[in-house]
């Protein structure tokens, strides 16, 4: 346990250290958010009821898709595994200590949004605030998980960001956080249910009290994704570059997108 502490304690240094992790952590999120916030809930009236959700959202997918799986590559490439595998810290320890250290900074920015979006742009509350707290947790975990994996399976920093961008884009543009499912195509609501987003819009929604039901399904899809995806960047970790072999890794984390391939054909 002291081990892992002071693993998550270096991380927490370094990642303060780091300007362009700051940036996609702090940065990156709010000033989007007061963007969004400006424009969009002048143009977009359901912006107000999806807005504190979506920012929330918007902030994790920075943390865990933008900054993650860039940092995991690097240092592998860096031959930092290498260090700790000497030094007898486990996969277990270097996979967990940054999901842990960026949640932490996740949850500060989104306590920021909450209130903000709440008493500026007057967003909507969510009546249940422990219900949307259990979303934000839940929808963490799942792009934590995504992230992880896709930095544990690519095999240079460029590939990692050509992946996450690759989730990044569609979660924002068919995830409900600009523009609400029920006005988009049939064929364009199928499709967004191969993205997590929609997924986490859906667990705020019902859980935080804020529109419909315990979305059961959705929540399903979200627990599955998470406890496949960390245990895939478990298998596949590898400590050093050299031994890397992308193709295979590639192959088996796309793996990872069963739950919503799922989800998707089933038509939730």
């Amino acid at each position: 346990m002291n081990a892992f502490v002071n693993h998550l304690t270096y991380d927490l240094a370094s990642a303060a250290r780091d300007r362009g992790r700051l940036l996609l952590f702090y940065l990156f999120p709010l000033a989007y958010f007061v963007l969004c916030g400006a424009f969009m809930t002048a143009v977009n009236p359901f912006f107000r009821q999806a807005m504190l959700p979506a920012m929330v959202l918007f902030a994790i997918m920075s943390a865990t898709l933008l900054a993650g799986p860039s940092a995991l590559v690097q240092a592998r490439e860096s031959g930092i595994y290498r260090s700790y595998r000497v030094n007898g810290v486990p996969s277990a320890s270097i996979l967990a200590a940054p999901v842990i250290g960026a949640a932490l900074h996740v949850a500060v920015v989104s306590a920021v949004i909450a209130v903000a979006g709440a008493l500026v742009f007057g967003g909507r509350r969510p009546a249940s605030v422990a219900g949307f707290a259990a979303a934000a947790l839940l929808s963490y975990a799942a792009y934590a998980a995504i992230g992880v994996l896709i930095g544990v399976a690519a095999g240079k920093d460029a590939s990692a960001i050509l992946v996450t961008q690759l989730v990044f884009v569609p979660s924002i543009l068919l995830g409900g956080l600009m523009v609400p499912l029920h006005v988009m195509p049939a064929g364009m609501q199928r499709l967004a249910l191969l993205m997590p987003s929609t997924h986490c819009m859906r667990a705020f929604t019902g859980l935080g009290g804020m529109g419909g039901g315990v979305p059961w399904d959705s929540l399903a899809v979200l627990g599955a994704s998470v406890v496949l995806s960390f245990a895939l960047a478990g298998a596949l970790f590898e400590w050093d570059s050299r031994a890397n072999r992308p193709s295979r890794k590639a192959l088996l984390a796309a793996l990872a997108v069963v739950p919503y391939a799922a989800a998707a054909v089933i038509g939730m």
